[in-house]
């Protein structure tokens, strides 16, 4: 059965998984906001294609020794930050259990995809300057663009009240190749910067 094409809007908490955004094995990392709207083009079946517009608040908070920021301000990197990030991206999406004639419905549908996108961050970075055992602090503007692959896996229900539907969706914005948040220093286990985000969507069915 054909689905409709259809406009959805989301918003949830989120964080970003970088070189100064904190202590991830401890867990200790800012959750922020982020919002989407997107728009479904209806294939197939089981295949639809997404584009995706979007925003994320992002911010390192304060997690750090003083002993670290000193080593990362000594590198010649910003061990703080403050600002938002805007991303697009295009993503084929595969439902798992679509309506198809002579099955019965499936009153949860799942869902999940994978693409292309680019991001631009734009933030106040925080530097030290040391001059023996004291320092200044620098607060520069900064930004970053880049590509990254958004991975996405969601569930929704139908709605036929509000012409739509109601999901959850989780998100994983994987960037290999720049750096969201302007740092490299690598005080991670894992390369890329991921924005990870959790959003509520209601999409509205077009026809």
């Amino acid at each position: 059965m054909a689905r409709a094409d259809k406009l959805g809007i989301g918003i949830g908490p989120s964080f970003l998984y970088g070189d100064n955004t904190g202590v991830m094995s401890d867990f200790k990392f800012k959750i922020l906001p982020t919002a989407s709207l997107d728009f479904t083009k209806y294939i197939d079946t089981h295949w639809d294609v997404r584009g995706t517009l979007g925003w994320q608040r992002i911010g390192s908070g304060d997690f750090y020794s003083e002993n670290l920021k000193r080593n990362i301000s000594e590198a010649g990197y910003p061990f703080a930050f403050n600002g938002s990030m805007i991303f697009a991206d295009v993503m084929p999406t595969y439902i798992i259990n679509p309506d198809r004639r002579g099955f019965l419905p499936s009153l949860v549908k799942v869902y999940g995809g994978a693409g292309l996108g680019v991001f631009h961050s734009i933030r106040k970075d925080e530097t030290r300057i040391y001059a023996g055992d004291t320092f200044t602090t620098e607060i520069s503007n900064a930004s970053n663009t880049g590509i990254y692959f958004p991975v996405r896996v969601g569930a929704f229900i139908e709605v036929p009240e509000l012409n739509g539907e109601i999901g959850l969706e989780g998100a994983m914005l994987i960037s290999p190749f720049a750096n969201m948040e302007g740092n490299s220093k690598q005080q991670k286990r894992i390369k890329s910067d991921i924005a990870v985000q959790l959003q509520v969507f209601y999409r509205l069915y077009l026809w």
